[in-house]
């Protein structure tokens, strides 16, 4: 899912550029954004977005995931341009970021609105902000909860609680309300077998959301 992710923002980033696709190849274009990844975790999609050519903030409030994502790190040296900082998007002191990134961390906060504020306070007018999450279906249920956590015991139980889900109706609207504007929402569709992950369209034709119904990610943009 990482990568799906990854090459979703950076899709993105190009459109937003205006350059010919041809520029957009390499990595000049993109150099020295700056990035934050709210609620990075062990670090994986900074890394990620890092090897983009990006200058890259990783920031969890867990002391513990900052270490694993340090250490981690450290194992590849091209990473010079990616840092870690324990805190929590309310209490970062940097601001007017480029692009602001949090991936699948919405649905575990305890204040859903507040934490959309958060990054939009994170973003300079006109910048990006991604946010990946899971829908509130049953099939998002089955697929997010009881497969990992009671079928296959891959995830402890309880880590997500299925009412804190969010629609991304429900997102677009807090997005909408603290000055910014959702401009695209793809599916995740996972794939166990292949262990891949591609995106998904959100309607297919008449059928409405039926590409969202799991896992989704979000782009809006910071009005001016």
């Amino acid at each position: 899912m990482n990568r799906t992710r990854t090459q979703f923002i950076r899709s993105h980033l190009a459109d937003l550029s205006r350059l010919p696709p041809k520029e957009t190849l390499g990595r000049d274009w993109i150099r020295g954004r700056r990035v934050v990844d709210i609620g990075c975790g062990g670090g994986l999609a900074s890394e990620s977005l890092a090897r983009l050519g990006m200058h890259v903030l990783g920031v969890d409030a867990a002391r513990e995931n900052v270490e694993i994502a340090r250490i981690h790190a450290q194992g590849d040296p091209a990473l010079t341009d990616l840092a870690y900082v324990q805190s929590t998007a309310e209490q970062l002191e940097e601001r007017d970021f480029d692009v602001v990134v949090s991936l699948e961390v919405i649905e575990h906060v305890a204040d859903p609105m507040g934490f959309v504020k958060s990054l939009v306070d994170l973003a300079k007018p006109g910048a990006s902000i991604f946010i990946s999450t899971m829908n509130r279906t049953p099939l998002a249920a089955f697929i997010d909860v009881f497969v990992p956590e009671y079928l296959l015991n891959v995830v402890p139980r309880g880590t997500h609680d299925y009412r804190k889900f969010i629609k991304p109706e429900e997102l677009s609207q807090m997005l909408q309300a603290v000055g910014a504007e959702t401009v695209d929402t793809r599916g995740l569709i996972l794939d166990p077998i292949n262990n891949q992950c591609r995106l998904a369209d959100r309607d297919l034709g008449l059928l409405r959301n039926i590409g969202v119904q799991a896992n989704y990610i979000l782009a809006a943009r910071k009005k001016h």
